[in-house]
């Protein structure tokens, strides 16, 4: 038996520190033995090619935002000490490559490698390059269960999920980041029941690019159990409440601090 727990999509520095403090506490009563991280964990705005507000670029900067989610990653190992870390890639991390190649003079500079750049070593989190570390990378860890950030991206909550399950041709149970939503989609075939579940996001539900866009997103934290026949999940929504971000799991509530 495997406890697995997916925080994702935080992209600092347009992370929600609530948010975050209530899986922070979930994950500490939790105590999972796979923590997945990265999973568009940091945004990598800086570098993007997308048009940028300039009176944040004067009190903000990459190495600000690296240092950021440097912090993060040291709560996450604070609340599940022994939890094994696993980096998956996803496309906002993937940004730094888009940049390097389309600046490739710096392209073959160690130092600019995301390993390095991010202080994986230094954080305890491995970096596996047979693992297939690309943007929209999949962690193939079980047998009955695959975790991906994902690429696609439907209208409603668990419209991605489906498309997910399709993408494995219903063959395996799937959880996704990269939609900022949650939902499950099941089917069953001859087989058994198989599902795939978007995991939300830990982000700003109303960052400083969507204004005027009212994005249909939703915060929360998704814990996997998974034996060899079968997988348990334990999706947990966040509310907010005025101020208060809480979420509710196992008869316990969890206000962010």
């Amino acid at each position: 038996m495997t406890k697995v727990i997916f925080p994702t999509d935080e992209h600092v520095p347009f992370q929600d520190n609530y948010a975050r403090s209530v899986a922070l506490q979930i994950a500490e009563d939790f105590k999972p033995d796979i923590r997945i991280c990265g999973s568009d964990g940091i945004d990598f705005y800086s570098i993007s090619r997308f048009d940028k507000n300039p009176l944040r670029q004067k009190g903000a900067s990459l190495q600000s935002d690296i240092d950021v989610w440097k912090e993060t990653q040291r709560e996450w190992i604070s609340a599940m000490p022994n939890a094994d870390p696993f980096f998956m890639m996803g496309n906002h991390e993937d940004r730094l490559r888009r940049y390097l190649w389309r600046h490739p003079e710096l392209a073959d500079l160690e130092l600019l490698t995301l390993p390095s750049l991010l202080g994986l070593p230094s954080l305890g989190i491995p970096w596996e390059k047979e693992k297939g570390l690309q943007a929209n990378q999949e962690l193939n860890l079980f047998d009955n269960l695959i975790i991906k950030h994902g690429s696609l991206i439907r209208k409603h909550s668990a419209y991605s999920a489906k498309a997910a399950l399709e993408q494995e041709f219903y063959s395996t149970n799937v959880l996704i980041g990269h939609t900022h939503r949650g939902g499950t989609h099941y089917t069953t075939n001859r087989w058994g029941t198989l599902f795939a579940r978007e995991c939300f996001c830990l982000c700003d539900l109303n960052p400083e690019y969507m204004i005027g866009k009212r994005p249909n997103w939703q915060q929360g934290i998704v814990m996997a159990t998974v034996t060899e026949e079968r997988v348990s999940v334990e999706p947990v929504p966040f509310y907010k409440d005025g101020d208060k971000t809480y979420g509710i799991w196992r008869d316990k509530e969890y206000v962010g601090t």
